[in-house]
């Protein structure tokens, strides 16, 4: 009886909601400010948004789609639902650059890189970053735009922690992520906003302090996050994240006044409650973790095995989630036309020239390859040399080549301007190709050498070759085919 209750609650709510006559946008604003609260960051929630998304998208609300698509994306991103995520997604920086909200433009590729690093492309979710940064000069407000660099570093801060560096190569990089996060929130002037951005960054600084080994500072920034949590509340992710960064205090530094492995499980205990409450199950099974090992130090192995057993149920069913999440968005994903790789204004103009560019080439380049054919002069080189190269050297394509060399940022999402179909081709023959994977492809296609590859991406020669040779198990070239002459063609 007691689940037959909320569920018919649940019901009653939807179905009043959805009887509502025409909102106004003042309703809109109302009802969103009540539905941004994390009781709502569920099923439940997801339902109402969706449908207030729609009456505001019916009388041409474009503030009030741009608020509720984030808050959308952010639910379904959290539920692994990463193919609707990005359909949002799309919608969502489509509206805020036609509208030159450039401060959502920015958090919309936030959401887009937490995606990719997700799928552990980390280097791509920096290039999204990097280009999400691009923006920031065109938000004239102040406070809007210190609140866009706070979102690009906590994404960047995430990104480098989850690509599981040694310890060593990556500490120094997330204090220092974390430290200018911090000096950014600090200004913030609106208290709730300024509360959860502080609450954020020290957090992670926390997070990184004791990496590093620094607990005294890590205490001080403790300290401060506990005076903003009182602002922003306990019952939030981010009271989860600080419960746990106090754990972490106190089990790592016994010095720290009434630290201990009781007051550590204590402090887990209390993230633990709050996230199970939230459904943040990916920070629920660290902490399992984590619990588990305080009792292995108590020596109470039964508490010990039961928790590393909850941290084991739920990691199965996350990964699972996850997996199935990310198998199903590859090919939207990384088929992605670059929208963020140009300015607005740029990219109609590009797309038409390369077009154009693709169709000399197509051309011209057959023509070449059917004369080579019939005189018999085309021989499997390991490389094709530029002779033999069905690709014409125009100024798009010398641009391509330039921006490889360079390791440029935008390179990958302005190759895909160019060949919009290679990423789709790619993952056909293939669905668990990565973007660096795609990426590495892409040079082939472009005929570079093995040392060139090497020079501009800082790897020895062998690691290279070592690349080539993953590349063809996954795309099923045999080893007395042309890597090259199999690009092209493709």
């Amino acid at each position: 009886m007691k689940t037959k209750i909320p569920l018919l609650l649940l019901i009653f709510n939807i179905v009043f909601f959805y009887s509502q006559e025409k909102k106004t946008e003042k309703q809109i604003d109302s009802i969103t400010t009540a539905l941004w609260s994390s009781k709502f960051f569920n099923d439940e929630g997801l339902v109402k948004l969706t449908e207030l998304y729609y009456q505001a998208k019916e009388i041409d609300y474009e503030e009030g789609q741009i608020r509720l698509l984030k808050r959308i994306v952010e639910i379904k991103s959290s539920y692994s639902d990463f193919i609707s995520a990005l359909q949002y997604l799309k919608y969502l920086k489509s509206l805020s650059l036609s509208v030159q909200q450039y401060e959502e433009y920015i958090y919309a590729n936030c959401l887009e890189a937490k995606i990719f690093f997700m799928d552990k492309n980390y280097s791509q979710a920096k290039k999204v970053l990097n280009l999400a940064e691009r923006y920031l000069y065109k938000i004239p407000d102040k406070e809007k735009r210190r609140k866009a660099k706070t979102e690009i570093y906590i994404y960047q801060w995430y990104n480098f922690e989850k690509s599981k560096l040694p310890k060593s190569s990556y500490a120094d990089s997330l204090l220092s992520i974390s430290k200018k996060l911090y000096n950014e929130a600090v200004l913030i002037e609106n208290d709730h906003k300024r509360a959860k951005s502080v609450l954020y960054s020290t957090n992670l600084m926390v997070n990184s302090l004791i990496l590093l080994k620094k607990y005294e500072e890590a205490v001080k920034y403790l300290k401060i996050g506990g005076q903003e949590l009182k602002t922003f509340g306990e019952v939030t992710y981010l009271g989860v994240d600080y419960y746990e960064a106090k754990g972490d205090v106190e089990f790592n530094f016994k010095h720290y006044k009434g630290s201990s492995n009781d007051s550590a499980l204590a402090s887990y205990n209390k993230a633990i409650k709050i996230g199970e409450a939230l459904g943040y199950t990916a920070k629920t099974k660290e902490l399992y973790s984590k619990v588990a090992e305080i009792y292995r130090e108590k020596e109470d192995y039964a508490k010990q095995a039961l928790f590393l057993q909850k941290s084991s149920n739920l990691e199965d069913s996350i990964q699972v989630k996850e997996n199935k999440g990310l198998n199903e968005v590859k090919s939207l994903l990384y088929a992605n036309k670059g929208d963020v790789t140009e300015t607005p204004s740029q990219n109609r103009t590009l797309l038409y020239f390369l077009s154009a560019v693709a169709l000399i080439i197509i051309v011209i380049g057959g023509g070449k390859l059917y004369f080579n054919k019939k005189k018999n002069k085309i021989q499997p080189l390991e490389k094709v040399t530029s002779e033999k190269d069905p690709i014409v050297k125009t100024n798009a394509y010398n641009h391509l080549i330039s921006l490889a060399l360079k390791n440029d940022s935008s390179f990958y999402l302005t190759f895909l301007e160019a060949f919009p179909d290679f990423s789709e081709k790619l993952l056909n023959i293939n669905p668990l190709m990565k973007i660096s994977d795609i990426e590495f492809c892409a040079y082939i296609k472009l005929n570079l050498e093995t040392k060139q590859i090497a020079i501009m991406k800082k790897i020895s020669v062998r690691a290279v070759e070592g690349k080539k040779y993953r590349i063809r198990k996954k795309l099923g070239i045999s080893a007395e085919e042309n890597m090259y002459i199999w690009f092209l063609k493709l």
